[in-house]
This record gives structure tokens, C-alpha cells and sequence, in this order.
């Protein structure tokens, strides 16, 4: 047996990775021997020949120097396979180094903008700041599932949604202003007062009205807020307007100024107040938000139910005395109280509250 023949024949196998175990051992006790490593690498070299690593595309390889001889400063030409190989390194080590670069300086950026940033402000901070200021708060929480009527005491109407909450302070309302606290959603009717402007604080968001009726939804901390006017004219910004001082103490609506029937959202995270836009009063989900309160020659027992319906409360009446009333009146944004006042003016009656409910006693038509 030729063992020359023999060990070349499993040498290329090995090389070609399919010798077997018996094999291998074969190839490395034989290398054990000094002078088999010369026929080792010279067998290497002719495995290698037959059975070559990269095979040169001689068509492409042409175009792509064509392309560099015609624009040069395409891409860089590499003059040999070990300048390529640094410069391929160069690249992977500088590319390294930019990337590496982008993640701090971003991350700089983060971390700068998350420490310059104005902490968010919370409906709970600020009823602890009005309760130490004045030594007292009132609040009401909905805790049902509907709404419910809240009179304030320069009886401007809320009516405030389900989970929802305000509060203010007894003492500081309605002396130079009148302001509240919300945390939630709320419809709001403000009694015209251009002297004692009114404000409502919900997170981040300051809403200004002078006398109007608007809507308010405001949730948790740094979640959106949106703001819907039905009526007359709103004013807002935010807690961290360079500007607050003033807006707070003038009383003109300064600022970003809405219209009836325009909506604006604020981004609560990023304290961004959003572009107004218009907005279909039919499409607005609370009863309140779609009525006009426009009556001609209307049942009066008709217009106490729209009544009764907008403002989720009930309204106790003789329903015979009143069968034959007739009412024509223009309401708009006037509180629930105000609207009773000038009802009864026109059916020569009265009313009072009771246990969340309004009891009007009317004489009667005839």
C-alpha cells in the first residue's frame, strides 16, 4: 500500500472537513513527525489551487474600475487586499466612535431637557397650596354614575362628570376673583362678573373666562387636556407661561383666545398648547352641549324638562297649573339658577332648592 497516496487522500479530506474521527487521529499523530510538514502544507497548497476561497468576477471587477476612472471621488479605490483591510478596519473603528457619539450626545440631550423641564403640576398640589393659604377647602367628588349639579356661591353652574372632582376655597372665592380646582371633566356656566374674573386650574392647564359657557377635561398628570367652548369667549395658558403674573391679575382675556364653538388640546407631557380648531356642537356627547335653550311659544312644561335633562337634576311642578303655559325665551349661557329666575319672572313664579332638587310653585295660566 502506497501510504504517500493514502495520506494525501485523507489529508484532503481533512481539509475539506469530512474525514472521520479515525481519520483526524490519523493526520494528527502523522504530524507528529517533523518531516511530514513539509508534505503537509505542500499537499495544503494543491487542496488549495483546486478548491480556491474567492473567485474573481473579472466583468464586474472591470465595470467597478471603469466607474472609478470616470467619477474618482465616488469611493475610495483600494490599491491591495491589506490596505483594504485597514481601511475597512479604519472605517469600523470610526463608524464605532460616531455612533457612540450620536448615543451620548442624545442621551445629553435627554437628560438636559428632562432636568430643565417644568415638573408637572397636580390637582392635588395645587389643593394643598390653597388649603395652606387659606385654611380651608371645600371639595366635591362625583363618586356616581352620572352627572351632577354644583351651584358655586356666585351661583355659576358645574356640572361635573362622573369620577371627576372640584374644590375650592369658601374664603378667597369671589373676592377679587373666583377660582376653582378640577380634576376630571366639567361643564361650567360662569355668572358674568368682567371685575371678578374666573379661573379654572386643571393640572397644567389655566382656563379664563369672564362670563361664558365651556367645557374642561382634564385627567391624571401629564395626560392630554382639551378645553370646548359653547359660548362667548375663553382664555388659556399654562401654569409655567412666563406671562402668568399678568394674565392672572388683568382683567381682560389675554393669551391664547377661543371662540364659540372652538376646541383646543393640550399635550400635558410636553406643555404644549395646540392650534384651536372648529368643532360641531351636534356631535359633543353631554345633553348640555347641544341645546340652544332658544323657546318660542313653547310648553313650559316642555322647556322645564329640557331643563331637567341638561342639567341632570329634577324639577318638582304642578304639571296642570302649568299645562297651559306658553314660554318664549332666549337663554344661552346664563347658570342653571339665573335661566329658574327668569322662568319664573315669566310665569310669575317661585322656586327653591332642596336636597339637589328645585321645587317651583307657579300660580297657573289660564
Amino acid at each position: 500500500m502506497d501510504n504517500t497516496s493514502l495520506t494525501k487522500k485523507i489529508l484532503f479530506d481533512y481539509f475539506d472537513g469530512k474525514s472521520s474521527f479515525i481519520q483526524r487521529k490519523m493526520v494528527e499523530e502523522w504530524l507528529v513527525n517533523p518531516q511530514n510538514k513539509e508534505v503537509y502544507y505542500q499537499y495544503l497548497d494543491e487542496w488549495e489551487q483546486l478548491h480556491p476561497q474567492y473567485v474573481f468576477d473579472v466583468e464586474s471587477g472591470f465595470s467597478k474600475v471603469q466607474q472609478t476612472i470616470e467619477n474618482p471621488f465616488s469611493e475610495i479605490s483600494i490599491v491591495n487586499s491589506s490596505t483594504a483591510s485597514i481601511n475597512s478596519f479604519d472605517f469600523y473603528r470610526i463608524g464605532q466612535w460616531l455612533s457612540a457619539a450620536v448615543v451620548i450626545l442624545v442621551a445629553g440631550w435627554f437628560s438636559w431637557n428632562q432636568l430643565t423641564k417644568p415638573k408637572a403640576v397636580t390637582y392635588e398640589k395645587l389643593v394643598k397650596l390653597t388649603k395652606n393659604a387659606t385654611g380651608e377647602i371645600y371639595e366635591k367628588v362625583n363618586v356616581t354614575p352620572l352627572p351632577i349639579l354644583i351651584n358655586l356661591p356666585d351661583k355659576s353652574s358645574v356640572i361635573l362628570q362622573p369620577n371627576s372632582k372640584i374644590c375650592y376655597s369658601p374664603k378667597r372665592y369671589n373676592q377679587s376673583k373666583r377660582e376653582v380646582i378640577l380634576s376630571g371633566e366639567a361643564f361650567f356656566e360662569v355668572q358674568k362678573n368682567p371685575e371678578k374674573p374666573f379661573f379654572v386650574y386643571a393640572n397644567e392647564l389655566v382656563t379664563k373666562v369672564l362670563g361664558t359657557s365651556f367645557f374642561i377635561k382634564s385627567q391624571h398628570s401629564n395626560a392630554d387636556m382639551e378645553v370646548i367652548v359653547k359660548t362667548g369667549k375663553v382664555a388659556v395658558f399654562l401654569q409655567h407661561d412666563p406671562n402668568k403674573s399678568k394674565k392672572l391679575t388683568d382683567n381682560s382675556l389675554t393669551g391664547l383666545v377661543l371662540k364659540a364653538n372652538e376646541r383646543v388640546q393640550v399635550n400635558g407631557s410636553d406643555f404644549i398648547i395646540n392650534k384651536p380648531i372648529p368643532i360641531n356642537p351636534g356631535q359633543l356627547r353631554l345633553p348640555i352641549q347641544k341645546l340652544t335653550f332658544n323657546f318660542d311659544e313653547a310648553p313650559a312644561t316642555v322647556v322645564l324638562s329640557e331643563l331637567e335633562k341638561a342639567y341632570n337634576i329634577d324639577i318638582i311642578f304642578d304639571y296642570n297649573k302649568l299645562a297651559n303655559c306658553k314660554l318664549t325665551a332666549h337663554l344661552s349661557d346664563e347658570p342653571l339658577m339665573e335661566k329658574l329666575e327668569l322662568i319664573c319672572t315669566a310665569l310669575e313664579a317661585t322656586y327653591k332648592e332642596v336636597d339637589n332638587k328645585i321645587i317651583l310653585e307657579a300660580k297657573g295660566c289660564q
